[in-house]
């Protein structure tokens, strides 16, 4: 084998070798990306749990305020049909 030759050999390799690293540096930034991306998920995912919590808890007593309002009409209505036939019938 002459030097030439060999000296070939070794320089595809090289090449190759620089190819790979240049593919790993793109395949790191990918995956560095896709972690940001997936930060910004996670934060997101917890600010709207606690939005979530929140409008529960609103929705909760706003549900109890709505039941004290509606036996308060009933009561209401009730004791109007009962004074209208007391006064109808009296």
């Amino acid at each position: 084998m002459s030097d030439d030759a060999r000296l070939e050999r070794i320089e595809k390799k090289l090449d190759q070798v620089g190819d790979a690293i240049v593919a790993l540096a793109r395949m790191e930034e990918r995956m560095i990306t896709l972690f940001k991306r997936m930060d910004a998920l996670d934060a997101d995912q917890s600010s709207q749990n606690r939005r979530l919590t929140l409008v529960e808890s609103r929705v909760g007593s706003n549900g109890q305020a709505l039941r004290f309002a509606e036996r308060v009409f009933w009561i209401v209505v009730t004791g109007a049909i009962a004074f209208a036939f007391n006064h109808l019938k009296g």
